[in-house]
C-alpha cells in the first residue's frame, strides 16, 4: 500500500486535488481492518478521476513473477472486418490487452484488414468504436496509421503540465523522440486511399476506445458520429506492485492535434443512435459531390 500512495501521490494527474495527510491515515486503517487490497482501491479512488483502478494479483501466481509478467490478453480479437455500410468498408476496433508478442500480432491484423478495406478504390471508410471498453491504444493507432496526416497527432499532459507527443513522421507513430516498437509489427501500406473517415463512437468508448478517436478529432477529412462517450478520455500508466498486482493511476489529460484538452467526455460532431448508417450516408452524399 506504501508504494501506490508513493505513485499516486508523485504521479497522479489530480495529486493537487488530494489531501494526503487524510488519505493516508485512513488508509493505514483500512490495511488492517480490510487488508492491504481495500486500501489500495481506497487510494487509486481517492484521485477522484473515475479511471484509476487496481488490478490484483492473478490467482495461482507468486508475487515476484506476477510483478514482472505482462497481463494476459483479452479473448476478444483486436479488429474485425464488417459487412459494408451502403457499400463503405467498416471496420470495428475492440478494446483490446495483451502482451508486446501479442500486440504485434493485433497491430498488423489490423493493418491486413485496412488493407483488406481498401483494396478497391472507396470514398471512405467507417471506424466503428463504439463498443470499445479500452485497453492498450497503440496496436490501434499502429494499425490505423495510414489513415492519419503527418505531424502532431496529440497529446499527453501531465500534473506538471508539461505536454508529450503523439507523431506520425515517416518512420510510423512517434511518442515523444521514440519511434514506437509497434511500427516494425507490419509493412504492409493500403493500395488506395480513404478519402473520407468516418469514427464512431458511444457510451461504452472508453479509455483507449476514446483517445484513439483524440487522434484522429481535427483532421480535415474526419468526422465523429454516436453519442456521448463514457469520459475516461484520460491517460493511465501502470505500475507494478511488490504483491504481483498492478496500480493504474491516471497520469496525463489528452490534448488532440489543436491543443484541445480532453479530460472527460468526447461530444462527437454528429449526435446520432445509429452512427454506422449515418457515417455511411455522410460517405455516400459526400462522394457524389466529389
Amino acid at each position: 500500500m506504501s508504494l501506490t500512495l508513493k505513485l499516486a501521490r508523485d504521479r497522479a494527474y489530480r495529486t493537487a486535488h488530494v489531501d494526503w495527510k487524510a488519505v493516508e491515515a485512513d488508509a493505514r486503517l483500512l490495511v488492517v481492518s480490510k487488508g492491504e487490497d481495500a486500501a489500495i482501491r481506497f487510494v487509486l479512488k481517492s484521485l477522484g478521476d473515475g479511471h484509476s483502478f487496481y488490478r490484483p494479483p492473478r490467482q495461482g501466481v507468486t508475487p515476484l513473477l506476477a510483478a514482472t509478467t505482462a497481463p494476459q490478453a483479452s479473448v476478444r480479437v483486436l479488429s474485425q472486418l464488417q459487412a459494408p455500410q451502403d457499400g463503405v468498408p467498416v471496420i470495428r476496433i475492440n478494446g483490446w490487452s495483451g502482451t508486446p508478442q501479442e500486440a504485434m500480432a493485433a497491430t498488423a491484423a489490423l493493418r491486413a484488414d485496412l488493407v483488406s478495406a481498401l483494396s478497391e478504390p472507396r470514398c471512405g471508410v467507417i471506424l466503428d468504436f463504439s463498443g470499445n471498453t479500452g485497453g492498450n491504444m497503440w496496436p490501434m493507432l499502429v494499425g490505423l496509421s495510414p489513415l492519419l496526416t503527418e505531424g502532431v497527432l496529440g497529446y499527453f499532459r501531465d500534473a506538471r503540465g508539461t505536454d508529450k507527443s503523439i507523431e506520425k513522421k515517416p518512420g510510423g507513430i512517434f511518442f515523444g523522440d521514440s519511434v514506437h516498437a509497434l511500427n516494425s509489427a507490419t509493412a504492409l501500406q493500403p493500395k488506395h486511399p480513404a478519402p473520407l473517415i468516418a469514427v464512431a463512437v458511444g457510451p461504452r468508448s472508453s479509455s483507449s476506445g476514446e483517445i484513439v478517436p483524440i487522434m484522429f478529432h481535427g483532421q480535415s477529412n474526419v468526422r465523429l458520429f454516436g453519442q456521448r462517450t463514457s469520459g475516461q478520455s484520460t491517460a493511465n500508466s501502470t505500475f507494478p506492485l511488490p504483491n504481483g498486482g498492478a496500480a493504474n493511476i491516471t497520469t496525463a489529460v489528452t490534448l488532440d492535434r489543436h491543443g484541445k484538452v480532453f479530460d472527460a467526455h468526447i461530444e462527437p460532431e454528429v449526435s446520432t443512435e445509429k452512427p454506422v448508417e449515418d457515417a455511411a450516408r455522410w460517405i455516400s452524399r459526400q462522394c457524389q459531390h466529389r
